[in-house]
């Protein structure tokens, strides 16, 4: 049978299944009707016996079955089967002595399986509102109410018929005792029946026809121990004893209550109304004695306690509507909690001292990656494995030996599958909190967080294009590198590295191009060193390395510098380009006194050296260099208000005819008038302006100072005739887009003709970028400007450039001149010069004539005009002027003709 229920619910009908049981139950009960009519008919014939024997006989088969093909709990339908089969127990034993003896005694053993049919019963009732009540202590609340009702219904019955029964001395004790037991137990009986027609929620199903065939038992009880003589009304009492069996066990096969944990017990308006009825006792006492006669008119008596059980009554409902509203709060703020919690990123756990999870935390499951996982009564490694043991255990003491303190922790974790993870805790304890008794951590997942500042950090010390460490990050190494130095006798070098050429890779290809070369760059440069050496970009095209503990810093540096330079040879593809680049490497090694800085600084000292002896190649520091630097700093820093504070001077040189003497022109000449160092030459301080960019003013300045003053001594000197002025001119000028305007300036300002106006510029100049050189100068032959070349002969590839540029003078430069010792053997060298430029047409002026062999042998061979300190050093404006006039006064009194 009980396969049937199972496998029809499975099946998707239980309702169908549900009718078929109980339209068998009403089947079997309407054939019980027919049986107990036939009983009424004739009560005491043999025929009437046996129906009512077979009734109770069959309703205790049938309660076995239904209880049988129970579904879920099957307790309460034993037990009901129990009583119903211990009350046909005794009415076989009853009949029987009944058929023996003819007149069976009033007290025999068939009592005892009646009797204990009422236990059984009244065990089926304790289990059935057991099954209902959750709340702590509900339980023990129904035993109290059972208890008030069964004293109740007890006293009732007193006054009814058993205290005479029980204090009837004429009868045996033990008739007696028996006598009383069945009020006792149908009291027992009936409170327990009202305790569950009181719960509303619970009449339905199995409740309300084992309630109904309870009360038929009792009332028939109740009218047998009423009821003078019972044999007048003996056929309606077995009618409600075998009705009684009937539904009870009828009650077996009904639907069975819902399921104990969808219910909530709570007091109702019927636990109410019993612990009211204690109030109504006295007055029905009352009320009983006074039907009988024996005591005053209670109707006042009653009629008071009546209105003060029903305001009682009120009150108390009014008691349940507050407790329901603040049992919905509750429940809402448990829903709100709830909801919030499911629905947030963060976990809460609680934890015991020794760290065990004592609450269900889903989220904390689910946050490392075990949703399903139960959390209560596991440890939390049991979840994650933090990196750092010690740290975390450190944590939870301090939170353990401080309680209310809350203590705030990042760990580094990871999950049951191994992926790491970082969590933020908040822990308190709260182990004293009566409410609580944990330690209280709130977790939330913190990696993305930290990954974004690691990804920060990352950005923050190294370069976004080569991934290398930055100068910051460098320099913290460094110092790391010198603490431990101190500690060992091994030491630290640092390499400082500048690209030779990288200025002309971006301006040629672009700045993308020379982007994947600063990357090609740096993985040579990684391949080049040594494993835990520190390659970093300092920013531009310049590098650093940093080499640790060698105990042969000097040999060791210098073997990677080789190995760097050598990487660096092989070209470079850009564009479907090959490009070769070297670099210039500084080295400098640490010492006692050595900090990060100072390390840095001698490095970068040592490389400018190296790019100043010919670049490509390295130099170990030296503290020499250290002066050095320091006085071209200084140099950078004042030469900054050296215009302004009118610092700067011009001296004039004379470019002469050197058969008469005559002055044809001036070459102005830069000098800086230090307040400290006394007058520095240009060469001290004009690589250090063109890489400032303080050229551009200076030179501005240059050409309108010169041009002024040739200007003004044409004015004032008119037999000095088409007398010239040089002025030379820089790379940063040449490449400048406003040196024609500078130009067209100085000689509108001056008033000076563009023609008397030479800019002298080098051929190294002209050869960095051939088109802007070729360009800038024809716009400067369209002022009417002429233009020289200087120190020529002394570059890459002279001939080829000077057929390529339109130039108007070619002066051989001083270091040619100075090997012209002899008037019989001249240098071929310079032979060669002059005969190229009377080939070109061009006017050659010879530099830094300081002896009359060489002017003699310059003469000779064609040469007219030159420099040098053979005809004068270079001159102030007064001096110069007065040579000027000197030199126009000796040609005037030369006789003509």
């Amino acid at each position: 049978m009980k396969g049937t229920a199972l496998s029809g619910r499975g099946a998707g009908k239980p309702i169908g299944r549900y009718f078929s049981r109980a339209w068998q139950a009403w089947c079997w009960l309407g054939l019980g009707l027919i049986a107990t009519g036939l009983h009424l008919v004739e009560p005491t014939s043999l025929m009437g016996q046996l129906s009512y024997l077979a009734v109770a006989v069959s309703a205790s088969a049938v309660a076995w079955i239904g209880a049988g093909r129970a579904v879920g709990d099957r307790t309460v339908g034993r037990l009901i089967a129990l009583g119903v089969t211990l009350s046909a127990a005794g009415d076989l034993v009853f009949q029987a002595l009944e058929w023996l003896t003819d007149s069976p005694p009033d007290v025999s053993v068939a009592d005892v399986p009646w009797l204990c049919s009422y236990l059984a019963l009244s065990a089926a009732l304790l289990r059935m509102l057991s099954l209902t009540r959750h709340r702590h202590g509900a339980f023990r609340d129904v035993l109290v109410d059972v208890a008030v009702i069964s004293v109740l219904v007890l006293l009732v019955e007193w006054e009814l018929s058993v205290g005479a029964l029980v204090t009837d001395s004429s009868q045996p004790v033990l008739s007696r005792v028996v006598w009383a037991l069945y009020p006792a137990f149908d009291a027992v009986l009936i409170a327990l029946v009202l305790r569950v027609v009181a719960t509303r929620h619970h009449l339905r199903g199995m409740s309300v026809v084992f309630a109904a065939g309870a009360m038929c038992w009792l009332l028939a009880d109740f009218a047998y121990l009423v009821i003078a003589s019972a044999d007048v009304v003996s056929t309606w009492l077995d009618t409600g004893w075998l009705l009684g069996a009937m539904l009870l066990a009828a009650s077996t096969w009904q639907r069975p209550d819902a399921a104990p944990a969808a219910r909530e017990s709570r007091m109702g308006l019927g636990s109410v109304a019993l612990a009211m009825l204690p109030l109504l006792v006295p007055g029905v006492i009352e009320l009983l004695a006074w039907l009988r006669g024996n005591d005053a008119n209670p109707i006042a008596l009653l009629g008071a306690i009546i209105l003060l059980v029903v305001l009682a009554f009120l009150r108390g409902a009014r008691l349940l509507a507050s407790e329901a509203r603040a049992r919905e709060l509750l429940r809402s703020q448990e829903r709100y909690s709830s909801a919030v919690a499911a629905n947030s990123s963060d976990a809460v756990l609680v934890l015991d001292a020794d760290g065990v999870i004592r609450n269900d935390a889903p989220q904390f499951a689910a946050l490392l990656g075990s949703p399903e996982a139960p959390t209560r009564g596991a440890q939390v490694l049991d979840f994650a494995t933090p990196v750092d043991l010690v740290e975390s255990d450190a944590a939870f003491a301090r939170a353990l030996l401080s309680p209310g303190h809350v203590f705030e922790a990042e760990f580094e974790v990871a999950d049951r599958d191994g992926r790491p993870m970082w969590l933020g805790t908040r822990l308190v304890n709260l182990l004293e909190d009566p409410d609580v008794a944990g330690v209280v951590v709130n977790i939330h997942d913190a990696t993305h967080r930290k990954l974004a500042e690691q990804e920060l950090v990352h950005q923050a010390f190294h370069d976004s294009l080569t991934g290398l460490p930055n100068r910051a990050l460098f320099g913290d190494r460094v110092g790391q590198a010198l603490e431990r130095d101190r500690r060992t006798p091994l030491h630290a070098a640092v390499l400082y590295l500048d690209l030779d050429g990288f200025k002309g890779v971006n301006d040629s290809f672009g700045h993308e191009a020379g982007d994947r070369l600063l990357c090609e760059v740096a993985r040579r440069l990684l391949s080049a060193v040594r494993a835990g050496d520190t390659v970093t970009r300092l920013g531009g095209d310049e590098f650093a390395i940093l080499l640790e503990q060698s105990n042969r810093p000097i040999a060791e540096a210098q073997e990677v510098s080789r190995r760097i330079l050598q990487s660096l040879l092989m070209p470079v593809e850009i564009e479907s380009q090959l490009v070769t680049i070297s670099a210039s490497v500084g080295i400098a090694l640490a010492d006692s006194d050595s900090t990060a800085a100072s390390l840095m600084r001698d490095a970068d000292i040592a490389m400018y050296r190296a790019k100043a002896v010919g670049k490509g190649q390295s130099v170990v520091y030296e503290p020499s260099m250290r002066t050095a630097a320091v006085e071209r700093l200084r140099i950078e820093n004042d030469l900054v208000h050296a215009l302004e504070r009118d610092q700067l001077r011009l001296a004039y040189q004379p470019v002469v005819l050197m058969e008469t003497g005559e002055i044809l022109g001036f070459e102005a000449l830069l000098r800086w008038h230090h307040p400290e160092l006394g007058v520095l030459p240009p060469d001290k301080f004009i690589p250090v302006a063109e890489e400032s960019g303080l050229i551009a003013p200076i030179g501005q300045w240059v050409l309108g100072e010169a041009c002024r003053q040739a200007a003004q001594w044409r004015r004032d000197l008119p037999a000095s005739g088409n007398l010239s002025m040089a002025v030379n001119v820089s790379g940063r000028q040449v490449a400048s887009d406003t040196l024609v305007q500078h130009v067209a300036t100085a000689l509108a300002d001056s008033g000076l003709a563009p023609s008397s106006l030479v800019l002298e510029m080098t051929e190294t100049v002209l050869i960095q970028d051939p088109e802007t050189a070729a360009a800038r100068l024809q716009e400067l032959r369209r002022l009417g400007v002429r233009l020289a070349v200087d120190d020529f002969g002394t570059g890459y590839s002279s001939l080829s450039y000077l057929r390529q540029f339109s130039v108007d003078i070619l002066k051989v430069d001083r270091s040619f001149v100075a090997t012209i010792t002899d008037a019989v053997a001249i240098p071929p060298i310079v032979r060669g010069l002059l005969d190229l430029g009377r080939t070109l047409g061009l006017e050659i002026i010879a530099e830094g004539v300081e002896y009359d062999v060489q002017r003699e042998v310059l003469l000779a061979q064609g040469c007219d005009l030159a420099q040098g300190f053979l005809f004068a050093r270079p001159l102030s404006p007064s001096d110069a002027r007065t040579l000027l006039t000197g030199t126009l006064r000796s040609a005037a009194a030369v006789p003509t003709g």
